[in-house]
């Protein structure tokens, strides 16, 4: 009676479904994840490889020592992305949930965190985005689990070129806790594009004395290789 009076739907096509997204959605949501795809990518940085070589990591420094990414970054999960961010959909997260215990599995981190939402993605949702699907992956695993990061100087990251981005980003996040000895620091981001962001964080958890740290990104955008070569 009360999934009668009171149906949930899928949040992308809006058909009736008891689950985040209908079947044919999740069918069509798992053609994306790009740990299923047959393209060749870099151990280190997650990056498609030319010739076996990664263009990515030849081009920049990275402090972080490994980075995986879960699914496509294209029109379909972008919607996905943004009904999560600026729609108070909290619960989308679970559309995640399950690929993301079996990479923490997978890698064993010693603690688990993330950065805190910017005033500005406050002022569209009353939640922290990745707060409620980081507290559940605690509650899942006993692993230690934390906001630990928080940006502490604005820039405008889509303004220059992807190599001028890693340096404009740099000394614009901080930490909100005092880190303990840790050899192995999972950080969860829900997008990654150039990989400013997500580069900068890690050298700051390597200057606390974290041996390693890995990246797990929910989604991710493919730069064009070409591109890589023309910074």
């Amino acid at each position: 009676m009360i999934d009668f009076l009171f149906p949930n739907y899928c949040i992308f096509c809006n058909k009736e479904s008891k689950e985040v997204l209908c079947f044919e959605c999740w069918k069509k949501f798992k053609t994306y994840s790009l740990r299923n795809q047959n393209t060749k990518r870099c151990k280190k940085c997650f990056h498609p490889l030319k010739q076996n070589q990664c263009l990515f990591c030849s081009s920049r420094y990275l402090y972080f020592d490994h980075l995986i990414a879960l699914y496509e970054y294209n029109s379909f999960t972008k919607s996905l992305l943004l009904d999560w961010k600026y729609s108070n959909n909290n619960i989308v997260y679970r559309i995640f949930l399950k690929d993301i215990l079996k990479i923490i599995k997978e890698y064993k981190p010693d603690r688990i965190g993330y950065i805190t939402s910017s005033k500005f993605g406050k002022n569209y949702r009353s939640y922290d985005v990745l707060e409620t699907l980081v507290k559940k992956i605690h509650k899942t695993t006993g692993i230690p689990c934390g906001k630990d990061i928080k940006k502490i100087k604005s820039n405008k990251q889509s303004q220059g070129k992807q190599n001028e981005r890693f340096f404009n980003i740099l000394f614009s996040f901080g930490l909100t806790v005092k880190l303990n000895v840790i050899n192995k620091y999972l950080l969860i981001e829900d997008t990654i594009t150039t990989g400013a962001t997500v580069n900068e964080v890690a050298r700051i958890l390597k200057q606390e004395g974290i041996k390693e740290v890995l990246i797990l990104s929910i989604f991710m955008e493919d730069i064009e290789e070409e591109s890589l070569w023309n910074q």
